[in-house]
């Protein structure tokens, strides 16, 4: 029996620095972040009352909805005549931009802050009212 006994705490010794066994730790594990996007309610007031069309845009990082500031945002297309138009603007402190009377027409939206971008296709612009778009901004 003595044998038995003096050869346990060797093994239990061996388990812990193996990491075997939760020694080093008096507690749960650490709480893994939860990789789904987070739901959350932005309150956007009123950007655009007098005008006529608006565009207005809410952008938020894709993994934690946390709102983008100074995002850069390009609308690229053309125009109900065929005339090129770009239209450039970027987000303020809450992630919102706007952009008032765009011409109508047919335009490819681009997103970009830092490592993150998003680009869309073929959106239609110019239709009176405000037309809202909600961006989820992903990392290239």
């Amino acid at each position: 029996m003595a044998a038995s006994s003096s050869s346990r705490p060797a093994r239990l010794g061996a388990a812990c620095w193996l990491g075997l066994t939760a020694c080093a730790h008096a507690g749960p594990p650490p709480a893994r972040p939860d990789p789904r996007p987070r739901s959350r309610v932005s309150r956007i007031e009123p950007r655009c009352p007098t005008a006529r069309v608006c565009v207005l845009g809410h952008v938020v990082v894709a993994e934690t909805a946390d709102p983008v500031p100074g995002a850069a945002v390009f609308f690229d297309g053309r125009d109900e005549r065929g005339r090129r138009v770009r239209l450039v603007t970027r987000t303020d402190d809450d992630g919102v931009f706007t952009v008032l009377e765009p011409p109508p027409g047919v335009y490819r939206l681009a997103i970009y802050k830092d490592a993150r971008h998003v680009e869309a296709r073929g959106l239609a612009l110019g239709a009176p009212g405000t037309t809202v778009i909600p961006v989820r901004l992903g990392r290239r």
